[in-house]
């Protein structure tokens, strides 16, 4: 049986669904801020360093076993002291023996080979809660796609819009590129280009999606 068209929802139904759609976008902004302020914002100059750091934090973690503990506490006191080029000479061997290997040019995603590739995550603040457990990969590959195929499957579907099938296809085409750009861009800091081309796509599709929808339920119910 086919699903009811949005138009002939009654309105408690119309409401539900309004709120759900603007959930939806809510979602997907506050993972592409995320998404800016983790791979995108640049690092200033004069950063006061975090309490605890995303790269300590990843030393402490699923990178443990790569480093030994006066190394991750080498870089824990040079993340605390601003983590300044001067002092990167006290941790730029660990870097080069124990990162570069998988994270150097063309490697795992992010590149850490350089003193510019290590500093931003040593002034990132260690995400806590939830915000922890969203990395890039979970992203870019589970949440923006998950949050798509819902807006998509339970209401634009069901528009009446003439075009809702090359808006779903130019949605479908958003969350492809920017799954793809984050898997090729590993290693690769050239292409920032992409990132950027995928956040304003994603936001740009969630924005004209939401538009259609929202004018479809705001239509007369048919009788």
């Amino acid at each position: 049986m086919a699903p009811m068209s949005l138009h002939s929802l009654p309105p408690s139904e119309r409401t539900f669904a309004t709120g759900v759609v603007l959930a939806l976008a809510a979602a997907l902004g506050w993972g592409l801020i995320v998404v800016f302020a983790r791979e995108l914002r640049p690092v200033s100059p004069t950063q006061v360093p975090p309490l605890r750091s995303r790269l300590v934090a990843v030393l402490e973690g699923v990178m443990a076993g790569n480093v030994s503990p006066a190394e991750t506490e080498r870089f824990r006191a040079w993340a605390a002291a601003g983590a300044t080029r001067e002092g990167f000479a006290q941790v730029e061997a660990v870097v080069a023996n124990n990162c570069a290997s998988c994270h150097g040019q063309g490697g795992q995603f992010p590149r850490l080979a350089r003193f510019e590739d290590v500093r931003p995550l040593a002034l990132e603040a260690a995400p806590e809660g939830l915000l922890g457990l969203l990395d890039a990969r979970t992203l870019h590959l589970i949440a923006f796609p998950l949050i798509f195929l819902l807006a998509i499957g339970a209401y634009l579907r069901r528009t009446a819009w003439p075009r809702r099938r090359l808006l779903m296809g130019g949605c479908a085409m958003a969350v492809l590129f920017d799954a793809g750009q984050w898997w090729l861009r590993q290693g690769r800091p050239e292409a920032i280009w992409a990132a950027w081309t995928a956040l304003a796509a994603l936001a740009v599709a969630m924005a004209t999606l939401v538009t259609v929808v929202l004018n479809e339920l705001r239509k007369p119910k048919e009788t």
